[in-house]
């Protein structure tokens, strides 16, 4: 049996197409359980995430030289601080800061007022003001990165 001469290219493009595609499902099963850890992370600490997960990147696929590349990035800055968390901060007002709190202690609901919505009407939360707030900080979720170790571990097998 003769092999033709351009065997060799023909089965490492074959290669590369099954490489290609395999990798872009794992991906995409990647970004599916990032997500559900920060829904989690998101439920047991009472955060809003939709709004990172929804900034997700679609996923990028690039072959080039006999290499496969993928990536798949979220723009929502707010990511990168559930990801890894951010330690307890003092934030100052310039020169005061406003914000609705949601569930205040009670001295808070007896110095200032309920919040109100751009029609007028009652909002959830107390519109508060301040020279500076002391944030207690927020624990890391490790959304991507324990995605990330289920994907390596995947790939291992």
């Amino acid at each position: 049996m003769n092999l033709d001469s351009n065997f060799e290219d023909e089965l490492r493009e074959a290669v590369m197409d099954d490489v290609e595609a395999r990798v872009e499902e794992l991906v995409e099963n990647f970004v599916e359980v990032a997500h559900a850890n920060l829904r989690a992370y998101g439920q047991r600490h009472g955060y809003a995430v939709e709004g990172a997960i929804d900034s997700v990147s679609d996923v990028q696929v690039d072959r080039s030289d006999g290499r496969v590349t993928v990536r798949v990035g979220w723009s929502d800055e707010q990511m990168g601080r559930w990801e890894f968390g951010v330690s307890p901060h003092r934030i100052d007002g310039d020169p005061i800061l406003s914000f609705v709190w949601e569930d205040p202690p009670n001295w808070v609901r007896e110095e200032f007022d309920q919040a109100r919505g751009a029609g007028g009407e009652f909002a959830s939360g107390w519109r508060v003001y301040f020279d500076s707030v002391d944030h207690p900080g927020i624990p890391e979720s490790r959304a991507i990165r324990d995605a990330m170790n289920g994907l390596r571990r995947v790939l291992r097998a």
